[in-house]
């Protein structure tokens, strides 16, 4: 995901971040992250046209503490990851 973003990782391997399972539909990837904060009930807000280059966002969120914090669409970054490997293939 940080590559895809182009934003810096802490780390790129599992023994180095949290290895967290994504699914949609029969399809399941792997993403690492670099911390879990938390969980949290939100209201997801549309984005308009700020990320309309990056697929990979359902939305955004206002949190608790007045930050934004932007919502994954799963289902996108599964179908970004099938691209990638037919793109590579």
């Amino acid at each position: 995901l940080g590559h895809y973003l182009n934003i810096e990782t802490a780390g790129e391997t599992p023994t180095q971040a949290i290895v967290v399972v994504i699914e949609a539909g029969n399809d399941c990837r792997c993403l690492l992250v670099d911390t879990l904060i938390g969980r949290q009930e939100v209201v997801i807000k549309s984005l308009g046209e700020t990320f309309c280059e990056h697929d990979c966002f359902a939305g955004a969120a206002i949190l608790g503490d007045g930050r934004v914090g932007l919502i994954l669409d799963t289902t996108a970054l599964v179908r970004i990851s099938m691209k990638n490997v037919e793109n590579a293939a």
